[in-house]
């Protein structure tokens, strides 16, 4: 569990940050003295974030006091005496082809961080396809041609239609491997990632997608806390298995309540479960007036069709929170407005649930607003409760925004056929 350090409902002024110190640590390596050096600007680190790990395993996440001091070996040991090793395992199935999409857009640093992670993973059969989602300018297709696409691995593909699900939906144009990935530019995927990620998939023809663990690869500032303990990224050290048969967890809020699932920072899908739900919801995800909720929809059509869903954290990346304070109301909104457009697409599609929803209402109304629930408990003091309310509003919003977001993709749609159909008239009368 991520220890907190401040109370809820402290006031802000009373609050003073100091930064965590990320550390990867292995029990099945000698320990090593941890630093509290300073950060780039100079402060102290107030405690150590650990991700503790058996080789390729998540072990777990804690977080140690440091008080600007170093800890020593002797201080760590007990500590890590809490995770003990785990059996080794041995792994002979052969791993299906994959295939990593990554939607980028006029982010070339981060996706150049990214795509080394991705070039050094142990999966013995991948490639990588970045999709350039209505870029600003050619920076990022000049640097995948140049210095990336002469690798054999990494191809590059461009979608002018802004919003994640088109982008991820390009992103499977001439799809052959029989597992697709994805992953986000602004992450480093440790280097077993998509083995660990496609593992399952070999296991169990019933797997239709597995999603994997999400890390801070930086706490230095207030607002990359505030994103760690307000996102959830990791759902458990353990891995978890959903379907509406015998891994139904006791949830009254399954299997729409997506975001136990998961995060569309890191998931995959089997090819065949993917085409049969048609793809990602074009009207949902970043870059649409939904903003966000597409994976939350795929994660929960696998389970409603009938397959079966495994959350695997040893399948590990490690995302780099914004670091700002600047726009972060604006984006608990859009966490609220993305929710609220993923319900509403389930109702839209199946109007039964409106029932289902009313009588499951006070477990939701619970996990919104109960200061007790999963979602409302991991909240740092200090952060703000404006915005609380903010991704609250935003889920009604969420309501006419998918809407909306429908019909602008639906008006897209026409207009490209549209002038497809004319170039083509214009071909024909030059012939």
């Amino acid at each position: 569990m991520i220890g907190r350090i401040a109370v809820r409902g402290q006031p802000r002024a009373e609050t003073a940050f100091a930064p965590f110190k990320v550390v990867e640590v292995d029990v099945g390596k000698p320990l090593l003295p941890i630093a509290a050096n300073g950060t780039a600007d100079g402060k102290l680190y107030a405690a150590a974030h650990l991700v503790i790990r058996d080789g390729a395993s998540l072990l777990g996440v804690t977080q140690v006091p440091l008080y600007g001091e170093e800890l020593t070996r002797a201080q760590l040991a007990p500590v890590l005496a809490a995770y003990p090793r785990l059996q080794p395992e041995t792994f002979d199935l052969a791993l299906p082809r994959a295939r990593v999409v990554v939607a980028t857009r006029d982010r070339k640093d981060s996706l150049a961080r990214c795509l080394a992670s991705l070039l050094k993973q142990d999966h013995p059969d991948f490639e990588v396809v970045v999709v350039d989602n209505a870029p600003s300018n050619d920076e990022t297709m000049a640097m995948v041609q140049q210095v990336y696409a002469p690798t054999g691995k990494v191809f590059y593909l461009r979608e002018e239609c802004p919003g994640l699900s088109n982008a991820h939906n390009r992103g499977l144009d001439g799809l052959t491997a029989e597992i697709v990935a994805f992953t986000d530019d602004d992450v480093i995927a440790d280097r077993h990632w998509l083995s660990s990620l496609v593992r399952p998939f070999a296991e169990s023809a019933e797997i239709g997608c597995v999603t994997g663990g999400i890390v801070p690869a930086e706490l230095e500032t207030r607002a990359q806390y505030w994103t760690e303990l307000h996102g959830g990224f990791l759902k458990s050290a353990k891995v978890q298995v959903f379907d509406l048969e015998a891994n139904r967890p006791d949830n009254p809020l399954f299997p729409y309540a997506a975001g136990m699932f998961g995060s569309g920072a890191n998931m995959a899908f089997r090819r065949s479960a993917l085409m049969a739900m048609g793809g990602f919801e074009p009207a949902l995800g970043a870059g649409t007036i939904a903003r966000g909720g597409d994976d939350l929809a795929a994660f929960a059509d696998v389970v409603v069709a009938g397959g079966r869903l495994v959350y695997n954290p040893h399948a590990l990346v490690w995302h780099f929170h914004r670091r700002g304070e600047d726009g972060m109301a604006r984006q608990a909104f859009g966490y609220g407005v993305g929710l609220g457009a993923y319900l509403t697409r389930l109702i839209a599609r199946q109007p039964g649930l409106v029932w289902h929803f009313l009588a499951k209402a006070p477990a939701g109304l619970a996990h919104v607003f109960g200061r007790k629930s999963a979602k409302n408990a991991r909240l740092p003091g200090d952060y703000p409760s404006s915005f609380i309310w903010r991704e609250r509003f935003g889920v009604l919003a969420g309501i006419p925004a998918y809407f909306r977001s429908r019909k602008d993709f639906a008006r897209a749609q026409r207009h490209d056929a549209a002038g497809r159909a004319g170039q083509a008239g214009l071909e024909e009368q030059l012939r």
